[in-house]
């Protein structure tokens, strides 16, 4: 077999800068560097290409990767993943050739001559179809079970989703390989009184906050934190505020009338007053006095490990994967449990000094737990196993 891989690309490139593309970034980082390695020892390395519609290839060349090149497809992005969705995609190996493909977005690709491998991050599609896009979940629950039948491993980024994967496909474990997530404490990390200012200050940020940061959608239970938070007796509310970051996804109607409903109120929950950028979102976690996520479930959970990586206090949910994530650095409760997450969030701001010491030693600790390099390592693994 020819000695290349080939990622597939459209995750990184996506006008919604998505977990996703922030996994496979990571990933890719993490193999970049592990090739340097093994350049400088003198070992083979395979020939690494992502695959990259040719209109969004200026995104790509902006992640600097010293390893790691495009391949140039010849359709533009949008015309690439109507077809993908569609099923209307021919064997792309036609195209890139023959190697090894790793397709990174829970469904493959069509191959004709090629082994490839695929990441399937959660199965909230098939385990809580009432938080999914209902036109989503229809396309992953079919096109996953087809892709399962041409790939040779399965990546996934828990040891929860590989035991739901196992129990759910009915895949054997040699199968599967977990390769976490990680936050680059080169970027996530307690920023500066002065950095924390600014970021306030551009986004229009005035009181103390507690951060809720993920996707706006039903799985991540923010209906419950806003009614956990306007819980909370008057005196903690009066000079902290509940800042929601993060896009806005689907089946939000309840959720926006509710928020709508609560400020009219007169009660403090806010938005940023433009979308928060990845230079900044260190800063922003870093302003608060704590992260609440009490997500119904979860593939893995990034935000928690960013706050825990830039010491900030975490309270999150006790599901899914998140105990894995969080270790014991963070507090878990019952996503149900809307007056145990308000008791939680009060017992915080009561004891900020002390939860706030707590969680700078805590939680870059655990933090440094989980780190791209290794998880790359996983696929080079493969990789490795595959064709060299």
């Amino acid at each position: 077999m020819s000695k290349k891989v080939y990622f597939d690309g459209l995750g990184l490139i996506d006008g919604h800068f998505s977990g996703i593309g922030q996994y496979i970034l990571g990933i890719l980082r993490g193999l970049d560097d592990i090739i340097e390695h093994e350049k400088m020892i003198g070992n083979p390395v395979p020939e690494v290409k992502v695959i990259i519609p040719y209109d969004e290839l200026h995104k790509f060349r902006k992640f600097g990767f010293k390893h790691i090149n495009p391949k140039v497809f010849p359709l533009p992005f949008r015309y690439m993943a109507a077809l993908w969705h569609r099923g209307k995609l021919p064997p792309i190996d036609l195209w890139c050739g023959r190697g090894y493909y790793v397709f990174t977005r829970f469904v493959s690709m069509p191959l004709l001559f090629s082994k490839s491998s695929v990441i399937i991050y959660d199965l909230s599609y098939e385990l809580h179809k009432e938080y999914s896009d209902d036109g989503n979940a229809r396309f992953l629950s079919g096109g996953v079970k087809k892709s399962l039948e041409q790939v040779s491993h399965i990546f996934t980024i828990s040891k929860n989703s590989k035991s739901e994967i196992e129990s759910i496909y009915k895949v054997a474990p040699s199968k599967i390989s977990v390769a976490t997530p990680a936050a680059d404490q080169k970027y996530f990390y307690r920023r500066s009184d002065s950095e924390i200012r600014r970021v306030k200050e551009k986004y229009g940020i005035k009181n103390n906050y507690i951060l809720a940061l993920s996707n706006l959608e039903p799985r991540k239970n923010l209906d419950a934190l806003v009614d956990a938070y306007c819980a909370l007796p008057e005196d903690y509310r009066k000079n902290t505020s509940l800042l929601l970051v993060g896009v806005s996804g689907w089946k939000t109607d309840k959720l926006f009338d509710k928020i709508i409903k609560r400020v009219n109120e007169g009660y403090d929950i806010i938005r940023p007053s433009e979308f928060v950028t990845d230079d900044d979102k260190p800063a922003v976690i870093s302003g608060a006095s704590m992260l609440v996520y009490p997500s119904h479930y979860e593939g893995f959970g990034m935000p928690p490990l960013e706050a825990l990586a830039c010491g900030v206090p975490v309270i999150t949910a006790n599901n899914s994967s998140l105990p894995e994530v969080v270790g014991s650095a963070a507090v878990m409760i019952a996503a149900s449990d809307i007056t145990g997450l308000t008791e939680s969030i009060q017992n915080n701001l009561r004891n900020l000094d002390k939860v706030t010491a707590k969680a700078l030693v805590d939680g870059p600790a655990q933090a440094n737990s989980f780190s791209w390099t290794s998880s790359a390592e996983k696929y080079w693994d493969i990789i490795k196993k595959e064709i060299l």
